[in-house]
């Protein structure tokens, strides 16, 4: 599930242990790589060479939200107020407004070429505005909702899966018709289920009277309005990227994190065993995110508490049909901080407001910022 914003998060912390242990099976949508489809893209700069830190054209900056394109990508800045949203070409500098408002942005995802902007208007209401990636306004609703989770459905970018949550942590499930701005009861009732296909979705079914580490895999179809549970044991994290259902589950003796990815038609193609830290309630999930087969992520170097753990992570890059993996700059520590890669897997945004680029040749980590973002 992406990128949760300041408000969001602080929710996420007063969360009891089953709400932790579904919102630890949804995917951080800040790793989400770029759409493949600006591969496609025929306006291609000749200059690979990012150039030097960027300074915004007015304010303070936010944060970094994600790619564009290959070449773009999109932030916000601060202004007496106001909170402003840019595009920028990292080799060209060029600046591109695409929407302001008065509001916190609560989320922004981005999603091929449109962005979804979420701000919260109160404890009990929030606003969605989405926009083309010129910053013409495609959709704007109202919901009633504490905390929000948006999943976008990659088969149909008119299509939106939509969990809202009470201040009692109430949830509701919905999909959002984009071209008719339809919101439709889904049937349903667990939290945050994510796309598998055009006409599945799937979803960890956690026990609310008794809470565990672990949930069945179930997938429902919209078609058919069946619901069937998949035999795969010990399962508490999933995404689906790229035609890949990603899955993460225990060894018997707990120790280790198994990453499996199936195709979307639950064939399975590689898999890894990583060291696992634990939480207080789970365990951690490292940030990740992914370029064509390949996926990318942080692993420890042992197994351990994730809150005394003082050892540094390695940048590893997995092969998903085969399992095969390698670390990537390995003379470099690097922090389980959120990873977004480039569709031409040039260069990642790194960091917790993706404050910083990695060069994916070089394993250089430059600051994209001029100045600090305010805290």
């Amino acid at each position: 599930m992406f990128l949760l914003g300041k408000r969001n998060t602080l929710g996420i912390v007063l969360l009891c242990t089953f709400f932790t242990l579904i919102l630890t099976s949804c995917a951080p949508r800040q790793n989400d790589s770029a759409s493949e489809n600006d591969t496609k893209d025929k306006n291609v700069d000749s200059n690979d060479t990012m150039l030097p830190p960027i300074s915004p054209i007015e304010g303070e900056f936010e944060q970094v939200y994600g790619w564009i394109k290959k070449d773009t990508i999109c932030y916000s800045s601060k202004l007496e107020g106001v909170y402003k949203i840019y595009s920028y070409n990292i080799y060209t500098g060029k600046h591109i407004p695409l929407y302001e408002s008065e509001a916190e942005l609560s989320n922004v995802i981005i999603n091929k070429k449109q962005l979804l902007i979420f701000s919260a208007l109160s404890e009990e209401e929030g606003e969605i505005h989405i926009i083309d990636s010129k910053g013409n306004e495609i959709l704007s609703r109202r919901l009633e909702s504490y905390e929000t989770d948006f999943a976008w459905n990659p088969h149909n970018e008119n299509e939106l899966l939509i969990t809202t949550l009470t201040k009692e942590w109430e949830s509701k499930v919905f999909t959002l018709d984009i071209q008719e701005n339809v919101l439709i009861d889904f049937s349903v009732t667990t939290p945050f289920p994510q796309w598998l296909s055009m006409e599945e979705v799937m979803y960890l079914d956690w026990d609310q009277s008794n809470p565990s580490l672990y949930a069945p895999l179930k997938l429902f179809n919209l078609e058919t309005e069946e619901e069937n549970e998949v035999d795969l044991p010990n399962i508490y994290f999933i995404d689906q990227k790229n035609d890949y259902l990603i899955t993460i589950s225990s060894t018997v003796k707990e120790e280790e994190a198994v990453y499996t990815f199936y195709h979307t038609d639950l064939s399975k193609q590689g898999s890894i065993h990583v060291p696992r830290l634990s939480k207080f309630a789970n365990w951690l999930v490292p940030n990740y995110t992914i370029y064509k087969d390949n996926f990318l992520t942080f692993s420890p170097k042992r197994n351990g508490n994730a809150e005394t753990y003082q050892d540094s992570f390695e940048l590893i890059e997995v092969d998903m049909e085969s399992g095969q993996n390698k670390e990537l700059f390995p003379d470099r520590d690097f922090e389980d901080q959120p990873i977004q890669i480039s569709s031409d897997g040039k260069y990642c945004l790194y960091g917790y407001y993706f404050e910083n680029m990695l060069d994916m040749e070089t394993g250089e980590i430059t600051p994209l910022f001029a100045s600090d973002i305010p805290q």
